[in-house]
């Protein structure tokens, strides 16, 4: 649109805005006086009706907001799910419900309800847990899907409660999405009887009426709340009680006599409830014709004196409000140098002069905004989440293979598009939670560089929110945090393993062994316990450097037996044990124990006691679950099967019997 049409249309509205508010004036004032006629007045009380039923309807939305809210509370969905808190939950809740419960909006219970109507917790003790709930039905409450509020029509009998009351129930589901139960909020009416109390207008005795659709109508007559069914006009207990009428057509009734008119206004989401405004029909038509002249000619007289005048403000007003539109929307497009220039004086002035320094301010704080980014090492970026736009600083871009024009937070368009599939679920579902709480995070992701290299990088982002607390913008930091990660796997891998041997540690072993159980629970598993026989003798002789040497080559040789078919430890000094997965080698485990005692004694050359060295090696054999079911009794097995073997000669292989135990809980047990 260009400038002169901007001019024309303000200029417009300008005049507009000074016409209307008089000729609207005028005609309060004139009706204010005069009255209407029977179907002016109709009209007029279906109208201010419509406005006074907010009030009822922001108190019904109270209600919907409180059940909403208690739905989503991570702590009821567990409770309904399970059945049970801990004592500390328990207080949680009871404090929750106890700060929902508002006895000015009369509001009576909260009762959480599962999948099948069961009360499994009432908070006021109206009804003992087991009892099925008072208005739970599958047309009810049963056929409400996720994310949808019931409200039930009013009840007066066959409640647990004194006098009459309906409910706000909602859905619960747990983390799959699936329906647990729901959670409902009982009502008595007294809040909206009081404020219907004060919906009178007129001098004729039009007032707003609220029916449930089908037992209760509300301040009809100025009675608080009575049943459809003693309405002593029958015409209006069919409006109440059947479908409603078409919103902008008048109906006439009779009430004793006297003729007067009603009109539907709407109905109460997610409800048979409708609003209907009754009044009687008032004066003739002709009584008022002179007085709408009078009015009509007075305000085409005082609407002309504005015109003139809207003119004149217009052309002093509308220019400088235009040049201030255009500056503003190039300041928009990240033109920061714009700066207004107003020739006039006054306020528009000040404005002007004030909207200049924030420009300046604004455009200080983009400079260092990019300076800091091009000096720092870490990488940012910022999801604005009105403009659904992504900023990313000039590293990040050099860093990472992703389009700033096309980028999102989530839905893989952004960092989560550059990492394995683990990490990117792992990613959108922190994103999640920050989104959801409007909180910060912290966390480390493998992400793909431009390079086509995969690095650890640690990323801190912060949610800044309004003062509703919705979300504004997502402000989020990277930093390459490679070398540490690596060291610190290098760190747990040390751990894990023995130094001279690179086989798992003892602890490592045992851990890895009962994981390998707990995962095969219902299969085969071999345990075979290796000592070096006469290696104090190798020590002794040759000295401990050759003795490292001998355990070097024993490992060597029981990485190869596992390395496909399970893992090896080494237990401390000359003992090793390994774990066989594969059935077909545990089908032939005396077969594969005496081919590791022919290699290992076949030995190899020693350049450094100048030798050949053959290592002798006895081997004890359990198997899982014939000889146990966790890993100490499998362990204890193995090596008492090896000492079976010491025993007897050395350089052999036994497989374990419970007579070959002298553990006395052992022998029981196995």
């Amino acid at each position: 649109m260009t400038s002169l049409k901007i001019i024309n249309v303000l200029k417009t509205l300008a005049l507009a805005f000074t016409v209307v508010p008089v000729v609207i004036i005028g005609l309060v004032g004139f009706f204010s006086m005069s009255g209407f006629s029977s179907g002016s007045l109709a009209q007029y009380a279906r109208s201010a009706g419509k406005a006074q039923s907010e009030a009822v309807n922001q108190c019904i939305g109270s209600y919907e907001n409180k059940v909403e809210l208690l739905a989503g509370d991570d702590m009821v969905q567990q409770f309904a799910e399970s059945g049970m808190a801990s004592e500390e939950d328990a207080k949680f809740l009871s404090a929750l419900f106890d700060s929902m419960i508002d006895e000015s909006y009369d509001i009576r219970n909260i009762t959480i309800i599962n999948a099948d109507g069961a009360v499994i917790l009432d908070h006021k003790g109206v009804q003992l847990g087991g009892d099925f709930f008072y208005g739970y039905g599958e047309d009810t409450i049963g056929k409400l899907s996720a994310n949808q509020t019931y409200i039930s029509q009013v009840m007066s009998a066959g409640t647990p409660y004194d006098g009459a009351v309906f409910f706000l129930a909602r859905q619960l589901q747990n983390s799959k999405g699936e329906r647990i139960g729901y959670i409902a909020l009982t009502v008595g009416p007294a809040k909206i009887t009081e404020l219907l109390s004060n919906t009178t207008y007129g001098n004729d005795g039009g007032y707003l009426v609220l029916s449930d659709g089908s037992t209760t109508v509300f301040n009809y007559s100025g009675v608080a709340s009575q049943s459809i069914k003693d309405i002593s006009n029958h015409d209006l207990e069919s409006v109440f009680s059947s479908g409603a009428n078409e919103s902008g057509t008048v109906y006439d009734y009779e009430a004793g006599g006297f003729l007067g008119s009603y009109g539907y206004i709407s109905g109460v989401s997610n409800t048979s409830w409708k609003w209907v405004s009754l009044y009687p029909s008032g004066a003739a038509f002709s009584m008022i014709i002179i007085p709408i002249i009078i009015s009509l000619l007075a305000m085409l007289a005082v609407a002309a004196g504005f015109v003139f005048l809207g003119r004149k403000v217009a052309a002093k007003v509308v220019s400088p409000i235009n040049d201030m539109v255009t500056s503003i929307r190039e300041v928009q497009s990240s033109n920061y140098k714009t700066r207004l220039d107003i020739e006039v004086s006054g306020e528009l002035e000040s404005i002007a002069d004030l909207f200049n320094d924030m420009l300046d301010e604004v455009t200080l704080s983009e400079e260092l905004h990019k300076t800091v980014s091009q000096i720092s090492d870490n990488m940012l970026f910022e999801w604005d989440f009105a403009k659904e736009k992504m900023y990313l600083s000039e590293n990040f871009l050099n860093t990472f293979e992703i389009n700033e024009e096309e980028a999102k937070l989530v839905e893989g368009e952004f960092l989560d598009k550059l990492m394995d599939a683990d990490n990117a679920e792992e990613f959108n579902k922190d994103m999640e939670t920050l989104l959801r709480n409007r909180s910060g995070h912290n966390g480390e992701y493998h992400i793909t560089n431009k390079s086509g290299v995969a690095l650890w990088y640690a990323i801190r982002i912060m949610c800044v929110t309004d003062r509703l607390g919705e979300p504004l913008r997502i402000i989020g930091v990277i930093t390459d945090v490679d070398n540490e990660k690596k060291m610190e796997m290098q760190l747990s891998v040390r751990a894990s393993y023995d130094f001279l041997s690179q086989l798992y540690n003892r602890s490592t072993f045992e851990r890895e062994f009962t994981a390998e159980l707990q995962r095969n629970a219902h299969t085969r598993l071999c345990l075979l316990f290796v000592d070096v026989d006469d290696f104090k003798f190798i020590n002794d002789r040759y000295g401990h450097t050759v003795g490292d040497e001998v355990i070097k080559f024993v490992s060597t040789r029981m990485k190869e037996r596992v390395e496909k078919s399970g893992f090896a430890g080494r237990f401390g000094g000359d003992e090793f044990i390994l774990c066989i997965t594969d059935e077909e080698q545990i089908d032939n485990v005396e077969n594969l124990a005496m081919d590791m005692i022919d290699e290992l004694y076949y030995g190899y050359e020693s350049e450094l006691a100048g030798v050949h060295i053959n290592v002798r090696a006895s081997i004890g054999i359990s198997l899982s679950p014939e000889h146990g079911d966790n890993a100490q009794r499998l362990i204890a097995a193995a090596d008492e099967a090896m000492y079976f073997v010491k025993k007897n000669g050395k350089a052999n292989y036994h497989v374990y019997t419970p007579e070959d135990s002298d553990i006395e809980d052992l022998q029981h047990t196995l």
